[in-house]
């Protein structure tokens, strides 16, 4: 109940994948299921989840709540998907099994003596998915638009830009405003305008302030400590630490 949206998003993610490889094994239909666990590794996580949570997992204090979430829900993912590759890919779950930390019901000695991992109600997070996936949607567009001012040098990394989304639709409008700061983490920008307009459009700039040391976003609020430039979110976690 402390997950974060996203979190439960991925979870509502493996909840698929997981009822996709049952239908899958179950009809011996191996191509289906080769292609669910590609598309969840390399669309769902990869380009999206662990991209998107690489602030959290790296900048927050190690044992804050925030934290915390996505690193249970990465657990939950790993242990569900490592159970899930185990027939078409022994070896390599039999490895990152032995090098997983375990929950008491697991069976520590091999992950073939583990049932497959079950499609579960409590993982049925559809509003919120479908929530996100519109979301994403629109933030392919902002993904290529910052690729754009990377090939012509006006940013390097997407930390630092900022960027001003244009909406001429309601319902996106409406959607954009609903995660209000929280649009700086999924697009891994310093700083994001949303607007109404006549057209959908994406601008890029170089983002205002100073580059924090620590966590690698522009910021106004920066200062220096011990010789580096630290803004106040990552102030506030060095003076904990």
């Amino acid at each position: 109940d402390k997950l974060h949206d996203i979190d439960k998003w991925a979870l509502s993610r493996l909840n698929q994948l997981v009822k996709s490889a049952h239908e899958a094994y179950s009809n011996y239909e191996f191509h289906i299921i080769f292609h669910a666990i590609n598309n969840f590794c390399t669309i769902d996580m990869s380009k999206l989840y662990i991209d998107i949570t690489k602030d959290r997992v790296y900048v927050e204090k190690a044992d804050s709540e925030a934290r915390r979430a996505a690193q249970t829900a990465m657990y939950l993912i790993v242990n569900a998907l490592t159970r899930i590759i185990a027939p078409i890919l022994s070896f390599t779950a039999e490895e990152i099994w032995s090098f997983l930390p375990h929950a008491s019901a697991d069976d520590t000695r091999s992950v073939f003596l583990n049932d497959m991992p079950a499609y579960r109600e409590d993982y049925c997070f559809g509003g919120i998915e479908e929530k996100y996936n519109k979301l994403f949607e629109m933030r392919d567009d902002v993904m290529k638009a910052l690729e754009e001012a990377r090939a012509s040098k006006l940013i390097g990394k997407s930390l630092d830009a900022k960027v001003k989304v244009t909406v001429a639709d309601d319902e996106k409008y409406e959607l954009l405003k609903s995660f209000a700061d929280g649009l700086d983490t999924i697009f891994i920008v310093s700083h994001t305008d949303v607007c109404r307009g006549d057209a959908d459009s994406v601008e890029v700039a170089p983002a205002d302030g100073v580059k924090c040391d620590r966590c690698w976003k522009y910021a106004s609020d920066c200062v220096e400590i011990d010789g580096s430039n630290i803004c106040g979110r990552c102030a506030e976690i060095v003076k904990e630490l």
